[in-house]
């Protein structure tokens, strides 16, 4: 009976013990992906910032011009070095569900060349920015940016964001997106919008002024980022 009972002791604080890592790993995720969220959402604003300032200088968008057809879609993975492991075929970490241009569809273009295109079009050293998450979970990580004859697409992910009139989801069932549009774009796809309708509305002003957890981490990850391309 004694045995019993140790071996009943036991097995209750294995079970206490689980449910605590547990509940602490889901509290460092949340709070994690809040403040992950947020610069996600910053980076939209970012990027297609200059991707419009681009296109008011010059008269069309990075990369339209190299484009092989006017029926080609044009593809640059916003994602660093480490990033890009889980999307190249030749890595040992590449994992195929989070490949989004597994079957070429996408004529895709790497980051050292967008980069080059916007420098020497808006004369200016970018800060390269990126998704804060590292590894990939159970979504992608990294950002997209598409091309057309037309204009262009650029998303983010935001698992926080839920699916609401300016988010939807990715063809996986699971990962919400924020989308930013040219306005020639608009009608290709639901729930799309320009970077001037996205700033103005009301959800996503909520989303954008939400506040940190732990905004130095988020920051200082970002920082450690901005010279990605060039470095590695």
């Amino acid at each position: 009976m004694k045995i019993l009972k140790i071996t009943f002791i036991a097995l209750i604080m294995i079970i206490v013990l689980f449910f605590g890592i547990n509940k602490f790993y889901n509290n460092y995720e949340n709070d994690f992906q809040n403040d992950a969220d947020i610069i996600r959402l910053e980076h939209l604003l970012y990027w297609t910032d200059l991707i419009e300032k681009y296109y008011n200088k010059i008269g069309y968008y990075p990369l339209q011009k190299q484009l092989k057809s006017d029926k080609s879609i044009g593809l640059v993975r916003i994602s660093t070095i480490e990033q890009q492991q889980y999307f190249n075929t030749k890595s040992k970490k590449y994992i195929r569900k989070f490949d989004n241009n597994s079957n070429n569809f996408f004529e895709e273009f790497n980051m050292k060349f967008f980069l080059k295109d916007l420098e020497y079009i808006l004369e200016q050293k970018i800060d390269e920015k990126y998704d804060i998450q590292k590894v990939p979970d159970k979504s992608p990580v990294g950002y997209n940016y598409f091309i057309t004859d037309t204009g262009y697409l650029f998303w983010v992910t935001c698992i926080t964001c839920g699916v609401t009139k300016i988010s939807t989801l990715l063809a996986d069932g699971i990962t919400p997106t924020v989308n930013i549009v040219s306005s020639d774009m608009k009608d290709k796809v639901t729930k799309l919008l320009t970077r001037k309708e996205i700033i103005s509305n009301p959800i996503f002003m909520q989303w954008i002024q939400k506040k940190y957890i732990k905004e130095s981490f988020a920051k200082k990850r970002e920082y450690n980022n901005k010279d990605n391309s060039k470095t590695n």
